[in-house]
């Protein structure tokens, strides 16, 4: 089986593709990540307040005392953003990156699906790997996901694929790779 996708990398896959490998390989790892952001966001704002009800007057430069708590507001803000927009966060410079590195170099690629193995070709890499080299396989509402490693991994977005081939590729993820295909409703 053949697969030819477009390498066109848009912010809502690469957000499913960072959302589904946390749920997947580290969810202690991003749900510490969110609380810390969480936790210092409250503290920001929660000192920007402050500075602004409590100290404002008793200092005799209000407007140090001003700087100073927008500028506490303003990271706490920014760590609540991170918090409560994690993954289209980590998806969107992941976008921007990978946009910037292979612009003008890759327009598609090819996945060919053997008995045995399976070849990437693109016009950067041709490499091909056996089904017991991925630690992963995982398949969301917009792409499947190919992991070599923890973070690293292809993506097939399901966009490219007519029902048929999504069946067929459904298929053979599940008989031929060594790891089960698991769903993640993201």
């Amino acid at each position: 089986m053949t697969i030819t996708t477009n390498y066109e990398t848009t912010q809502a896959l690469m957000t499913d593709f960072h959302h589904v490998t946390a749920l997947a390989t580290r969810k202690g790892r991003v749900l510490a990540q969110r609380i810390f952001y969480t936790v210092f966001g409250l503290l920001g704002l929660g000192n920007g307040i402050l500075l602004l009800l409590i100290f404002g007057e008793i200092d005799g430069n209000p407007a140090s005392t001003l700087a100073i708590a927008v500028l506490g507001m303003l990271f706490g803000a920014y760590f609540l953003f991170r918090a409560v927009f994690y993954y289209p966060y980590l998806g969107f410079f992941s976008k921007y990156v990978m946009r910037r590195r292979l612009s003008g170099r890759v327009s598609e690629v090819r996945y060919t699906f053997d008995k045995a193995e399976m070849t990437i070709d693109d016009a950067l890499e041709h490499c091909t790997h056996a089904y017991s080299a991925f630690c992963g396989i995982y398949e969301s509402r917009r792409i499947f996901a190919l992991l070599m490693t923890p973070r690293v991994g292809y993506i097939i977005a399901k966009t490219d694929l007519s029902e048929e081939q999504m069946q067929e590729l459904r298929t053979l993820l599940q008989e031929h790779f060594e790891v089960p295909l698991i769903y993640y409703d993201v």
